[in-house]
């Protein structure tokens, strides 16, 4: 069986940038440093098995948003297209603290991500296509504890998000959202060795500093990741895995046009896992598919990932 490895983390980018039409603006608010499916899948809260722990991931994310502002003066079309390569390593130490295995680690993103924006604001238009290629926000692991008791896991971790990305004001879309995100996260597992069962949660909350380059701030946000699994053998597994998103304070800053523009969405899809040895080297592979069945205020669409994980 097979713990998390690959962490949540900002890592991307999407920012639809102040396009102007006059007066008016459709500024940040459609996405954020939270991405679902990133805070484990199978296992969720389960220590490493090993000292080193790499994990990769290939990510694809279609979305869009059909939005229509303050009572329809301002209308918004915008089609997404994210397609990213995640790499997740964490180091386990002997060290133990308050009786948790500690280990810390980093979350690197590579992306690609596509724009198409329509905005029509009374007689007058405005298309735009935009992409933007690269390294995106690395998110930082300095604390992750895991403990365990007969068959309930559980473990603290703690990310930090920095804007490493290219970040332009001008451009539609960027590499880096360009802000600074805290994310604390508890995670909890049910895991019945002889049953198989894998019943498993993680609650975490972010908070999010300012971009200094429109003064827009996003807010606070609470989400919450849950996965029902069934191991049929040792090798391989199935799940309903999901997540829900709320954002609990509202946007603010001078760039905040909309006001508090508070995001909320959730999502739920199927999940495989098959693990095999390859010489010496037991390797872990996973593909999952979540669909976004609520959104508001946020971008919404279908998040699939391929990956694979081992242990050294």
């Amino acid at each position: 069986m097979t713990s998390k490895v690959f962490h949540p983390i900002g890592a991307i980018c999407f920012l639809i940038m102040t396009m102007q039409i006059g007066q008016v603006a459709a500024a940040e608010g459609g996405y954020s440093n939270y991405v679902p499916g990133t805070y484990g899948d199978f296992g969720m809260s389960l220590a490493p098995a090993e000292t080193w722990t790499l994990r990769n991931d290939t990510y694809y994310y279609g979305a869009d948003i059909d939005k229509s502002f303050r009572s329809g003066n301002l209308q918004l079309d915008t089609d997404l297209n994210f397609l990213m390569n995640f790499t997740t390593v964490l180091y386990k130490t002997d060290m133990e603290f308050f009786g948790g295995q500690y280990a810390s680690g980093i979350f690197i993103p590579l992306v690609h991500l596509e724009i198409d924006t329509d905005i029509s604001l009374a007689e007058m238009q405005h298309s735009e296509s935009d992409s933007a290629s690269g390294l995106g926000d690395i998110a930082l692991i300095p604390l992750a504890l895991y403990w365990q008791e007969s068959n309930f896991h559980w473990s603290l971790l703690q990310l930090i998000v920095a804007p490493t990305g290219d970040y332009d004001i001008d451009n539609p879309i960027n590499a880096s959202l360009n802000y600074w995100s805290f994310d604390t996260n508890f995670a909890l597992t049910y895991l019945n060795p002889e049953t198989g069962k894998d019943l498993s949660f993680n609650i975490g909350y972010i908070y999010n500093t300012e971009n200094d380059e429109t003064e827009y701030q996003t807010g606070q946000e609470l989400h919450l990741d849950f996965a029902l699994n069934q191991f049929l053998s040792d090798s391989f597994a199935v799940g309903l895995q999901g997540f829900y998103l709320k954002q609990v304070t509202g946007d603010s800053g001078d760039g905040a046009y909309l006001g508090d523009f508070k995001a909320e969405a959730a999502g739920i899809g199927p999940a495989l896992m098959w693990s095999r040895s390859i010489g010496k080297q037991n390797i872990t592979f996973i593909a999952k598919w979540l669909h976004e069945f609520h959104a508001e205020n946020r971008v919404e669409g279908d998040h699939f990932f391929i990956s694979f994980a081992m242990d050294w």
